[in-house]
């Protein structure tokens, strides 16, 4: 891969990853109901996500692409089915602040499943990477250093760019204090998963 197509998929994966949509919204949310670490949760979930991504399109694997793409379809309907039920818990939580700023392992790991999920059953993602990832690089003459270099890109355009969400909407969270305020970022925050949910769900 030569520098120049280095550097146009690093422009075009960050552009990608600043246009607000489901990853953006999910990150927002968990680290407004949380703190940036959840946020950055969400953020691991959609790199490990995009990784599968790029492993797939690297090995020439257009059988399993094509077969991912129609498991996508149930994927992206447990995602949606995931995002609605954390947007109710989020909704209905309690607005005291070891509920809203201590979460668990299983919120952790929930964290983590959202960006996964999200990223999986997003069809950006799979058009990107299956489709429009090959013009910037011959995936007949992959080397080691292009992967590493591929993944590279992918980590600090993408995971950058989402991280700086993440601690953007975790110092916003602080201005909600007291428990109305904490009861309304509950609601903002379960609001913006619901909206997550719809946005995969109304994408072809």
């Amino acid at each position: 891969m030569s520098i120049t197509s280095g550097i146009a998929l690093f422009l075009a994966m960050l552009l990608s990853a600043a246009i607000p949509g489901p990853s953006v919204l999910a990150v927002v949310s968990r680290s407004l109901t949380y703190d940036w670490k959840q946020g950055l949760l969400v953020v691991l979930g959609v790199l490990l996500a995009d990784y599968i991504f790029i492993f797939l399109a690297l090995s020439g694997l257009s059988a399993v692409a094509s077969v991912m793409g129609e498991f996508a379809i149930v994927i992206k309907y447990v995602g949606i089915t995931y995002l609605f039920w954390l947007a109710y818990i989020t909704w209905t939580s309690n607005a005291s602040v070891s509920s809203t700023r201590s979460p668990d392992k299983a919120t952790k790991a929930s964290s983590v499943v959202v960006g996964v999920l999200m990223t999986l059953s997003n069809p950006k993602a799979i058009l990107f990477y299956m489709g429009f990832f090959p013009a910037f690089i011959d995936l007949q003459s992959v080397t080691v250093s292009d992967v590493v270099m591929i993944i590279a890109i992918s980590t600090v355009s993408v995971g950058g760019m989402l991280s700086i969400y993440a601690c953007m909407a975790s110092r916003a969270s602080f201005v909600f204090e007291g428990k109305n305020a904490k009861k309304l970022l509950n609601k903002l925050s379960g609001g913006f998963l619901a909206t997550c949910g719809v946005l995969l769900a109304t994408k072809t």
